[in-house]
């Protein structure tokens, strides 16, 4: 594994490279061109937070703000959905050129983090205009950084795994799409994760879902603890930055980052004999 990572390393240049091609070919003819990727989550923001008005007895307040989390949310779909298709999507390229075939999965990592910096920088200017910041910016920021960092060692095992799967059954291209589907609906995204704190029987389990706590964790990164009412009217326990399970998502994503690298080594060759 530490030679595969030494010629990955090697290969860097090959990497940049392929991270700048995709790019190009995605906008080419493209009048938007990078903008387009801040059109979806950004439309889901608008309406979710119409719809919302409507549902929530108690609205809270500054409610499309917080909903910001859905950027982080589309870089991890995304990244985990086009990492699934990264070999066979590539099967030509690997059948001309040698190179590390880990490196695949990896590029559509990069260009999907490329595409999450612009949504960022969206958010800040977003915030910004609406005088959120910099009143409201706190030290607790910076917890960005280790928040992204994870999200991208979590989704590259991700990948890893899944791309791997993927070579011998196509199957799980789809079961993916449909998982990260449903996911949307399971995380603290249209709802405050307040709420689920309410009932400490189902907290507990529901914050081991390391997407669950990398949403949370950025939310409060950006935006301290919003006022939640439940249906009587009463305030819930606000809800900071989740240290211990934000510690163990790390823990997590890590190992799931070793072992989609050693599965990938271990069965690269039967990966390019099937491809």
């Amino acid at each position: 594994m530490l030679e595969s990572l030494r010629e990955i390393w090697a290969y860097r240049a090959l990497i940049t490279e392929f991270v700048r091609r995709d790019l190009k070919l995605r906008y080419k003819n493209s009048v938007g061109g990078v903008a387009w990727s801040l059109f979806n989550p950004l439309m889901q923001i608008i309406v979710i937070t119409q719809v919302m008005k409507f549902i929530l007895p108690n609205p809270v307040k500054d409610y499309s703000a917080h909903l910001f989390i859905l950027f982080l949310w589309a870089f991890i779909q995304v990244s985990v959905i086009d990492g699934c298709g990264a070999i066979l999507n590539n099967a030509q390229l690997i059948r001309k050129i040698y190179g590390p075939r880990a490196i695949l999965p990896l590029v559509t990592i990069l260009n999907n983090l490329f595409h999450f910096a612009v949504a960022f920088a969206f958010t800040l200017a977003y915030f910004f205009a609406r005088g959120t910041y910099p009143q409201h910016l706190r030290p607790e920021f910076l917890m960005v950084i280790p928040v992204v960092i994870c999200a991208v060692v979590l989704c590259v095992g991700l990948a890893l795994i899944t791309s791997y799967l993927n070579v011998f059954y196509e199957d799980v291209r789809i079961i993916v799409s449909s998982l990260t589907g449903l996911f949307l609906y399971a995380l603290p995204i249209f709802y405050p994760i307040e709420q689920v704190r309410a009932h400490p029987e189902i907290y507990a389990w529901y914050m081991l879902n390391p997407f669950a706590t990398l949403l949370v964790t950025y939310q409060r990164a950006l935006l301290a603890p919003p006022i939640v009412r439940n249906a009587h009217g009463e305030v819930l326990t606000p809800v900071g930055i989740p240290w211990d399970y934000f510690g163990f998502t790390c823990l997590l994503s890590i190992g799931v980052l070793w072992l989609g690298f050693a599965l990938f080594e271990k069965y690269k060759w039967e990966i390019v004999e099937r491809v």
